[in-house]
């Protein structure tokens, strides 16, 4: 035991007097910044626009700049060794490829290793700076954005991640759920329906003579029920004013659209006289769908995509699906505060917030419905005329199926945003021959952040 402790000692002894106590190995590699400037980039108009956001670095160079010949000045912790994709750095002298998702690691004196992604393109500063500042303070995790002057494709890009989990990048091909810029679809089918002589917005739903005279029958129903029109449900002026379809309970939870609304027009009083008072309501969009199948005698689904989006070229929009029947190209959905972004029933929700589309996408859609001369309108002026008036009970807030006349941003002709778990949308075409559509893969319930988005797609439709 005597001789055990005698080398103890020794060793300690040893160590303690190798040890630097006044320059101790260094653990820190935390990325302090990330440059790329033009001192160091001839070529460069301007410095790169970074920003460091958790583990990622999101850098905007200006448009026409390659992507595969940038120096970036790295400033770390002292003596920390940098790796880009595995091949040593020297912080503003060594020239890497930025053009995909790279990989920077940082290795501290003490061996210690901090990764982080690199996600560069090339864009306008102003309109990613916003971006930038939403994904930062909000944490989404991916942003798609496109834009239109003069109905040709002005500005078109993605951000962040479509998967956090794979590093898979976002474009603006990806899908994503529409959320209530599914009414905006919706009221498209129905114009359609009515330029073919299949119904008027007039048409009462209720009772005899309603479109669901033989579903809902003619006795029992509600007072006020059988003078509610297709018009009232698209400017949200039915008299009813309850959520009756993102709620479970009793007695609406796991019943289909047309089971709620048989027990709604039967049982829920209307809160005032159809036409008379604005009150948004899903669920009038929600049985607007079963009217276009009705009618049509197609599937919501099929109807929209062969009898509307075909005429615009439009090919990849859909019903969307939960986690487990996601379309390949469809991105994830993160949950904020304690919500669940595959807690919704898309097929239940599909014609007032469960389409799933790409930015792209969208702008074809929207050159197609602007009155322009460019790309030929599929709806009549005069049909247009009629979807984009305001009701007389709301008219500074909603069309049919459109919001309209903003009273910030006055120059947005119309527009509809959209909210649900892990979801958030808006788009709008304005007076100045422009539109642009943002989609997030998540939602942040942060005070602001629905502002954001408008403030948003304002700096989009004045920077392109």
């Amino acid at each position: 035991m005597k001789k055990v402790l005698i080398f103890l000692f020794a060793v300690i002894t040893l160590w303690s007097c190798t040890k630097d106590p006044v320059n101790p190995i260094s653990d820190n590699n935390i990325l302090k910044s990330f440059e790329i400037t033009r001192e160091h980039n001839p070529g460069l108009q301007s410095n790169a626009l970074v920003y460091i956001i958790d583990g990622s670095v999101y850098v905007t160079v200006d448009m026409g700049t390659s992507l595969t010949e940038l120096v970036p000045t790295i400033t770390s912790g002292e003596k920390t060794q940098l790796f880009i994709d595995g091949k040593p750095v020297i912080s503003s002298e060594t020239e890497v490829d930025l053009s995909t998702t790279a990989e920077l690691t940082l290795q501290a004196e003490s061996g210690r290793v901090r990764t982080y992604f690199i996600c560069t393109k090339e864009g306008i500063k102003d309109i990613d700076r916003a971006i930038y500042g939403i994904m930062k303070k909000y944490s989404i995790p991916g942003i798609s954005i496109s834009a239109l002057r003069d109905e040709d494709m002005a500005y078109s890009c993605g951000y962040g991640f479509a998967n956090t989990a794979t590093r898979e990048r976002v474009t603006p091909k990806h899908l994503f759920r529409l959320a209530s810029i599914s009414k905006s679809q919706t009221s498209l089918c129905l114009m359609t329906l009515m330029e073919r002589g299949k119904l008027k917005i007039t048409d009462r739903i209720f009772g005899t003579g309603g479109i669901f005279e033989e579903e809902f029958g003619t006795e029992g129903l509600v007072s006020g029920a059988t003078a509610i029109t297709i018009q009232n449900f698209l400017e949200h002026t039915s008299g009813w004013n309850d959520e009756h379809i993102f709620t479970s309970a009793s007695p609406l939870g796991g019943k289909n659209i047309m089971e709620r609304m048989d027990y709604i027009v039967h049982n829920v009083n209307l809160a005032s006289a159809p036409g008379s008072t604005y009150a948004y309501y899903n669920m009038g969009f929600g049985l607007l769908g079963k009217v276009v199948e009705k009618l049509s005698g197609k599937s919501y689904e099929s109807f929209i995509r062969e009898d509307v989006y075909a005429k615009a070229g439009v090919k990849d929009i859909w019903v969307g699906g939960d986690q487990y029947h996601k379309r390949e190209n469809e991105v994830i959905y993160y949950s904020q505060n304690g919500t669940n972004g595959y807690g919704n029933d898309m097929e239940l929700i599909q014609s007032l917030g469960g389409l799933i589309a790409s930015t792209d996408e969208l702008m074809k859609v929207m050159a197609s419905i602007d009155y322009g001369t460019k790309v030929p309108d599929i709806l009549q002026p005069k049909t247009l005329d009629i979807m984009y008036t305001p009701s007389t009970a709301s008219p500074y807030r909603y069309s049919l199926g459109w919001r309209t006349n903003h009273s910030i941003f006055t120059s947005w002709q119309n527009y509809h945003g959209g909210n649900l778990a892990g979801t958030g949308t808006l788009w709008c075409r304005d007076t100045n021959g422009t539109a642009a559509v943002v989609l997030c893969n998540s939602r942040s319930y942060l005070e602001g952040f629905d502002n954001s988005l408008f403030d948003l797609l304002d700096t989009i439709l004045h920077n392109i």
